[in-house]
Order: structure tokens, then C-alpha cells, then sequence
């Protein structure tokens, strides 16, 4: 065999294991490039608004009341949906009523972890009954408040004793 018969067949072989393959994943790289999402913001599209306070000073005084009631032994969760406190199985109409369901207050034990107690205001006497009704089933006590008045602290602290 001649030299030239093997240098073109070396030529060959080193075009069509290293040049190919290096083109063709170079290639792929380069089309994955093009086509992904774009996962990064663009922060022109977000508009902030500033909000000073996560909550108003009514809900701040009533968390600390209930954290001066607890001595520690409590935490107090606020504006959790129903549907996070109670699992539903095989119902999709009662999940999607207990996600409309916010709940104002909740008591956990801080070591159990277990729901002690509930506290939700008194405007809608419909949505009420039906908490109540999913409360008493998982004895779970509960209080309704108004918005407008001071929280009963005794009435929480007997909630809390039983």
C-alpha cells in the first residue's frame, strides 16, 4: 500500500471521527441556545408597588396579644387558606371551597405541632357555620371575632386551656 492510499484514508477517519462529531455537537449546543425559554425577568415588565406594612396595625396588635397569651408555648399563623389546615381527598368541589376559605388566626402548639385553636371574624354567618361544622369534626376549637373590636383575651385563654 502506498502512502498516499494511507494518508487519505487517515484524512478519512480523522474527518469523519473528530471533525463530524465536533460539528454536529457544536451544532446542537448552538440550537439549544436559540430555542430555550428565557427564564431570566426583565424587570421593566414587574411594577412594585411599595407596601410599608405586610399587614395593618389592627391584625400587628391582635398577633401580639395572642403572642403575649402563648408565653411561647404557641405560634400564631396568620391568613392561612383552609385547604393548607385540612386535606381533602377525591373531592375537588370541597378543595376548591376550602381554598376560598381564609382563615384569620391559628394556634399551633409550638411542640405538637397541633392545631389548637381558630380564629376567624364573624362577617359571613354561612361560611362560619360550615368552619365551625369542620372544626368541631376535628375538635379544633374556634372563635369569632369582629374586626372593629378588641379580642377577648380570656375568652382565648380558656380556648387554649381546654
Amino acid at each position: 500500500m502506498s502512502t498516499s492510499v494511507i494518508a487519505s484514508y487517515a484524512f478519512m477517519y480523522f474527518v469523519l471521527f473528530l471533525i463530524v462529531p465536533f460539528v454536529t455537537i457544536s451544532f446542537v449546543l448552538t440550537c439549544i441556545k436559540f430555542f430555550k425559554k428565557d427564564m431570566s425577568i426583565n424587570d421593566g415588565q414587574i411594577n412594585i408597588i411599595n407596601k410599608p406594612q405586610f399587614c395593618n396595625k389592627q391584625v400587628l396588635n391582635y398577633i401580639h396579644d395572642l403572642n403575649g397569651v402563648s408565653s411561647g408555648k404557641y405560634d400564631v399563623l396568620y391568613g392561612l387558606k383552609m385547604d393548607d389546615l385540612v386535606e381533602v381527598q377525591d373531592n375537588d368541589d370541597l378543595k376548591s371551597v376550602l381554598h376560598n376559605c381564609t382563615i384569620d388566626y391559628v394556634v399551633i402548639d409550638h411542640d405538637s405541632s397541633e392545631i389548637k385553636l381558630v380564629i376567624t371574624d364573624e362577617q359571613d354567618l354561612e361560611r362560619n357555620s360550615f368552619l365551625q361544622n369542620v372544626f368541631t369534626k376535628f375538635n379544633i376549637n374556634h372563635i369569632q371575632i369582629r374586626k372593629d373590636s378588641p379580642c377577648d383575651l380570656t375568652a382565648i385563654r380558656t380556648a387554649l386551656a381546654a
